[in-house]
């Protein structure tokens, strides 16, 4: 008779391939950064090595795709994250 232990989940390495503590870095860093688009974006998850940010509309969409590199030096810089890309959604309820 085999004793199984529960297993312990690490919120940060799951089938998802979600980091929630990466995730929380970048979501503070873009609330409180100099960007004028910053309060038109909702940062979502971290997806690997992919950031995932949420608008509201096209234009906003439009503009943090031009500022994309450098957002992703500056989360770097600031919170030593390694991010490849970004993947900008508008939300579901703007759709």
């Amino acid at each position: 008779m085999s004793n199984k232990e529960p297993e312990k989940i690490n919120p940060n390495k799951n089938s998802f391939g979600i980091n929630f503590k990466n995730s929380e870095k970048i979501h503070n860093y873009i609330t409180n950064s100099h960007y004028r688009w910053a309060d038109d974006v909702v940062a979502g998850p971290v997806l690997g090595d992919t950031l995932v940010v949420y608008v509201d509309n096209s234009r906003v969409k439009k503009v943090v795709q031009l500022d994309e590199q450098n957002l992703i030096i500056n989360i770097e810089k600031n919170t030593k994250i390694k991010l490849k890309n970004i993947d900008i959604q508008i939300s579901n309820l703007k759709q």
